[in-house]
């Protein structure tokens, strides 16, 4: 049987923790917040779980920068904001079964979109990289909501304006 559970990632830290190195580029933001209680900048970290038979089988993870006021930037006179940055970790026996595009799914659903949808007076977008990018490419998300660079040395422009700007177009 399957179950979604979400979860405030401060609330769950010490369980990802204990997962071990599966974490990976998350291990660091656990590790975090199990000693200072919350992340910098007013970024917070939103997990959404599945379970099977009450194994946690995936989680996606968003860094969510909804309330940080460093993450919006006034190019050329249009507003953009910066919503955060989505993960997605398969514990390793669980690989290729479509838990992680099920995951995408539900995460864009009731997690992305509704943060998309509050910030319709500015260029709002979240950020995908590496095995996310696949993933939410699946989903219902739009193109010109989505940006793939995130640890790049490309300008701000490169890597966000004319990226969306080209997506919106296409669309």
């Amino acid at each position: 049987m399957q179950r979604f559970e979400y979860c405030n990632a401060k609330d769950c830290a010490q369980e990802m923790l204990n997962l071990g190195q599966v974490n990976m580029k998350m291990w660091y933001l656990f590790q975090w917040l199990t000693e200072h209680e919350q992340l910098r900048h007013g970024t917070q970290a939103e997990l959404l779980k599945l379970y099977v038979d009450e194994q946690l089988v995936a989680y996606s993870l968003l860094e969510n920068y909804e309330a940080c006021m460093d993450k919006t930037t006034l190019f050329d006179g249009i507003l953009y904001q910066d919503l955060g940055v989505i993960h997605f970790v398969t514990m390793p026996d669980f690989r290729k079964q479509g838990y992680a595009s099920l995951l995408a799914e539900v995460m864009y659903r009731d997690v992305i979109q509704p943060l998309l949808a509050r910030h319709t007076d500015v260029h709002a977008y979240i950020t995908a990289t590496g095995r996310a990018v696949p993933l939410m490419e699946r989903t219902p998300i739009s193109p010109a909501k989505m940006v793939k660079e995130f640890y790049s040395e490309v300008t701000f422009e490169e890597k966000v304006v004319n990226y969306l700007r080209a997506q919106s177009s296409d669309c």
